[in-house]
């Protein structure tokens, strides 16, 4: 599993290449680099109750962490500090301070054993939907999906921050859709701190299956009008790469190894999974 290329997917142009001191690397200059900004990390889930992490301002700083932080934000601040003297408490992972949104992710807790799951429910949802999860992440709990966006959405206060309350409406559509057939947690923070892609946590990775933020506009004005102005006629919703068979796709290759795919309260089972993928 190359750690590298998820981070790469994900944090997409939102840091620095090289660390500003004690760089492994070639080092790029400022200007070269341009105006770039900065993400939290956190080595357990007790440190991040407690705020208590790193600011890392560089694709090379998370890449020689790699399986030393438990959480992150995979969306991109404009700044990072730390409000202590031993610089040990970050502070500046609000929604004011966004630089830009790279992804939407959904936590699923599993918390009896009647919520039962696998990575293989959270595909065959995402079938139906027409968008495919880029990561799916176990947890202790459950899992975590990433919906990774083709180019980032870049928060700008000219717009008195509107991209936020438009994808924040975007990821709540989200969640109301899985949370149909699935046990999502919908008090989990839009934009905030997420489980960190790990050698020992990945379940399902996909690069190519990333899509636009209009193609995710579209398809939530569809959903709700709030905080959309008004609804589009005739959208559409993409639905995988064209002229691929779905027998090819990486989702229906984990589906099949599946043990087990739950077809309980509404879930497809594998057979659904056969006849669903026949009839597409």
């Amino acid at each position: 599993m190359n750690l590298d290329s998820i981070y790469s997917v994900i944090l997409k142009d939102g840091l620095r290449q090289t660390k500003f001191k004690n760089t492994h690397m070639k080092l790029v200059s400022p200007a070269e680099e341009g105006k770039r900004g900065a993400i939290f990390a956190y080595r357990s889930k007790a440190n991040m109750m407690k705020a208590r992490g790193v600011v890392l301002t560089s694709t090379e700083a998370v890449s020689e962490n790699q399986d030393s932080f438990t959480h992150w934000t995979p969306n991109v601040y404009r700044y990072g500090s730390y409000s202590d003297s031993k610089r040990q408490i970050t502070r500046g992972h609000s929604e004011d301070n966004l630089r830009q949104i790279n992804t939407f992710y959904i936590d699923f807790d599993i918390t009896s054993s009647a919520e039962e799951m696998t990575s293989g429910d959270i595909l065959t949802t995402a079938i139906d939907l027409g968008f495919m999860p880029t990561l799916i992440l176990k947890s202790d709990k459950g899992y975590q999906a990433y919906f990774v966006l083709e180019t980032p959405a870049y928060v700008t206060a000219n717009s008195q921050f509107r991209v936020v309350k438009v994808a924040k409406a975007i990821s709540q559509n989200l969640r109301n859709y899985f949370n149909q057939v699935l046990p999502v947690d919908m008090t989990c923070n839009h934009f905030g701190i997420a489980r960190m892609p790990r050698t020992d946590n990945v379940e399902f990775f996909y690069a190519d299956y990333t899509y636009s933020f209009q193609e995710w506009l579209d398809w939530s004005m569809k959903q709700s009008d709030l905080p959309f102005p008004s609804k589009k006629p005739h959208l559409t919703v993409i639905a995988g790469s064209e002229g691929v068979k779905q027998i090819d796709e990486p989702w229906y290759r984990l589906l099949m190894n599946k043990a087990t795919i739950k077809g309980a309260k509404a879930l497809m089972g594998r057979n659904n999974v056969f006849e669903s993928v026949t009839l597409n």
